[in-house]
């Protein structure tokens, strides 16, 4: 019986995603004849204009594992063919991913050793970021560690604001999507809709401590960070946990202590590819009221820009010697 599904929704990016099918197609050859049988691709083509269906074509030809694609007839918005990754899978796990990031050598077999041996709800994999070329570089050191949780709140003590990267993480099927329905409205986090309502109701959470994904960094902006993961964010967990409001706050922790001190840094240094006007207004207005965000936020928008560095090496220790309190 077929496993799991490699969701892949794409447009206009046949560059990318001949990579990733290319790294998907490698992995898919270190596994043996019956665990072929496991894996399913799946690539939603929103109405791409360039040579995606060419690339998809060429792939479909080598491929040694189930292969289906879907080709919109016209662009139905990336949030919606996000969703139809989802609603399309018919196998008990799903694994959406990004048509920009690449499972790195041996992280298919983890995943699906993972998906065999557990009963598990939502498997999250360590992923690492790259700027211009993938090259996965020399040997990593490999503990084939993974850590259980059967406590959403230590899970998401671990995820958080991670819980918006979506090629770090395998989810069970089956959940209803009527809450992704209410996130199509450009609130560019769809897969909340269902990872939120399996964090509330799961029983059995999987973090693979080894990096899994390689995912492509400085690839996308144009959109306000504090609209998309403060306002949003706040908002639809807040809305979705209202009977578990540690969840929510958890998440938001997360964001101010792990997630905006790094773009700030960025934004303030002149490299903000966002479109975020008045970020510190907007972030006051949103966690004002939590005093990590006297720590993590405001001290980065009064700082000269000399001393901005010395302060993330300090919120870096912070972090580490009192994570278990900031999140």
């Amino acid at each position: 019986m077929t496993l799991l599904t490699i969701a892949i929704p794409t447009f206009n990016r046949s560059k990318l995603l001949d990579l990733c099918l290319q790294k998907i197609y490698e992995e898919i050859q270190m596994l043996d004849e019956y665990e072929h049988g496991l894996v399913k691709i799946y690539v939603s083509d929103n109405a791409s204009s360039d040579d995606t269906s060419e690339i998809i074509s060429s792939h479909l030809l080598k491929a040694e594992v189930e292969f289906d694609v879907i080709c919109n007839k016209e662009n139905i918005g990336a949030e919606r063919n996000l969703i139809q990754c989802y609603r399309s899978a018919q196998t008990p796990y799903v694994w959406i991913f990004g048509d920009d990031d690449i499972i790195v050598p041996g992280g298919l077999r983890k995943v699906l050793h993972i998906l065999q041996n557990t009963q598990v709800d939502i498997v999250y994999v360590n992923n690492h970021w790259f700027i211009g070329e993938y090259s996965w570089g020399k040997a990593k050191v490999e503990k084939n560690h993974f850590i259980e949780y059967q406590s959403s709140l230590s899970f998401v003590r671990r995820t958080n604001i991670m819980l918006t990267f979506i090629s770090a993480f395998i989810v069970r099927t089956g959940v209803n999507l009527e809450l992704s329905a209410d996130l199509t409205g450009g609130s560019r986090l769809p897969q909340l809709g269902w990872l939120l309502p399996l964090l509330q109701d799961g029983k059995n959470f999987v973090v693979i401590e080894d990096v899994v994904v390689a995912a492509k960094g400085s690839n996308s902006g144009g959109y306000s960070l504090v609209e998309v993961f403060g306002y949003n964010l706040k908002n639809i967990t807040e809305n979705i946990f209202k009977d578990s409001p540690e969840l929510s706050k958890t998440i938001q922790n997360g964001t101010i202590v792990n997630f905006f001190p790094g773009f700030i840094i960025k934004a303030r240094k002149g490299m903000n590819r966002f479109a975020d006007k008045n970020m510190e207004a907007g972030l006051r207005e949103v966690f004002g009221d939590n005093w990590r965000y006297y720590l993590f936020i405001y001290p980065l928008f009064r700082l000269p820009v000399s001393a901005l560095n010395a302060y993330s090496k300090l919120m870096g220790i912070g972090r580490r010697l009192f994570y278990e309190l900031l999140v």
